[in-house]
Parts: C-alpha cells; structure tokens; sequence
C-alpha cells in the first residue's frame, strides 16, 4: 500500500472491514462509499489480519453502527457541527450529510489528500472540512480556530479507535480542550477497560489475543475500569455507554458472541453539563 500516499494501513483496514458489513444481505449500515479508497492490495492486508485477529473485524463494524447511529441522532437534535478526530477513511461526512451541518475531520496530511482526491474524481459532494495536522500536538482549539470552526454552535464530536493507543494524559487532554471551549457538545468514543491493558480480565485467551496483537502491531496502552469516574471528574454527564457484548445483542440478536473480549471493550457518549 506504500503507493498510496504513505497513509496508514490501518486505516485501509479498517474501511476495508467497514466496506465487508454493506456486502450482508441485512447489513447494520452501508457504506459504499470507501469502497472509493479499496483495491486488491487493501483487501488482501485486511484479510491476513482478520484471519490472525478475527475478533477486531467485528468490533468495528458494531461501533460503526453505533456511531452511525449516534451521529444521526445527534443531527436531529440540532448538532451544526461535526468534528472527527483522527478520522481516517470515515466517509460520514458523505454518508451523514445534511443541510447546514459542517464537517471538520482531523487527520495527517496524506490520508486527508486521498480521501478528497478519490471523492472529487468520482463527482461525489461533500460539506467537509479537512485539517491536517495532529489534534494533540498541534492544538485541537488552534487548529479548529484557522478553520472557521465555531465554538458557540451545538457540536457532535466523535473520536473513533484513539484513545486505546494515546497517554491517559492525552486522552484526559483533549476531552478538557472540547470541555472548555465548546459552548455545547457531545462526545463519542471508544475505550479498552484497563483489565484488558493490565492483563487482569481473568481469562487467558484474552491475555494472548492482546500479546499477539501487541507483538506485531502498536501496544495498547490505556484504559478505563468504568467511564463515569473520569466523566465525573471533568463535570461531563454520560448519556450512553456500551460494552460490544451488549451492541452484540442489540445488532446481532441471532448470532452467538464470539468471545468475553466484547464484555471489555465500549463506546460512550458525553455531554456538557
């Protein structure tokens, strides 16, 4: 993939798992718009890491729905705003667009070129803005602030497969950003319970998916026991929170779970109070 511009593989991945769910006779959403980014090479990568981390391929694709999900509400509630942290391949601001709601997606330089490269060459609209840049280092207010974002407007943030991979410290960073200079918000995000990170779940077989994941690929290095504590702590109310066992039973009412790992991964969603 390195004649794509250099953007990340994981982010070929995971649309290439995204672009899996439209292809289900009832899928839980349909994107096919990142098909645009895909080709044999993005497939035949995302498929060796399903087969060596079959658990990850669903887990996407069920916090995809509920972002997608959660996303569509919140522009029903009145959102003019939508900010994507790391945003990668995500394509809702195609998919999810909607009269007098502006997208920022934040993101390194080159996943952004491709990513409005591949929309303009297939005619494809979009009211989105792209900001290059990296919303911890460079200053997630600054950053916004050159790009006309307005900070009185009700804004949904959404910061999809982050955290896990950031310092505490940055993860506790960034929300306070939004905290304080976001007159009225809601934050999604998924999170790892920090049994997983400390390897304290009580079941072995999650211990070695982690070890293997952590040998070939980045570690995971934070987690939480449970969500409210921190929202407490920064004076944010959680509206949602999940774990991907009860998306599961939500989304996939017939399909058994395949592991006790979806009882320690979540999604959340945040306000100010």
């Amino acid at each position: 993939m390195s004649e794509q511009r250099n953007v990340s593989g994981t982010a070929f991945v995971i649309a290439e798992f995204r672009a899996e769910e439209s292809e289900e006779t009832a899928p839980l959403y349909n994107d096919d718009i990142v098909k645009l980014f895909l080709n044999n090479e993005t497939k035949r990568v995302a498929d060796e890491i399903a087969q060596t981390f079959p658990l990850a391929k669903e887990m996407i694709k069920l916090r995809t729905k509920y972002f997608d999900d959660v996303l569509s509400n919140q522009i029903l509630l009145g959102s003019k705003q939508v900010v994507i942290l790391g945003s990668g391949l995500d394509t809702r601001a195609v998919r999810k667009s909607a009269e007098s709601v502006t997208y920022f997606e934040i993101d390194d330089g080159a996943t952004l070129q491709l990513k409005e490269e591949s929309l303009k060459k297939n005619q494809i609209p979009e009211n989105v803005c792209y900001i290059p840049g990296d919303y911890v280092k460079d200053d997630l207010v600054l950053l916004l602030r050159q790009k006309h974002f307005n900070f009185e407007l009700p804004t949904y943030f959404l910061w999809e497969g982050n955290t896990t991979l950031l310092p505490k410290e940055d993860v506790i960073f960034v929300v306070k950003q939004i905290r304080d200079n976001v007159k009225s918000f809601r934050l999604s995000f998924d999170y790892m319970s920090d049994k997983v990170i400390s390897r304290t779940t009580g079941y072995q077989d999650i211990n070695d998916y982690i070890d293997k994941y952590e040998s070939l690929y980045v570690p995971w290095i934070t987690g939480f026991e449970t969500i409210e504590p921190l929202a407490k702590e920064l004076g944010l109310n959680v509206i949602e929170n999940f774990s991907m066992a009860e998306l599961h039973e939500k989304y996939r009412p017939n399909r058994s779970l395949e592991s006790n790992f979806f009882k320690f991964y979540f999604v959340c969603t945040l306000e100010n109070l």
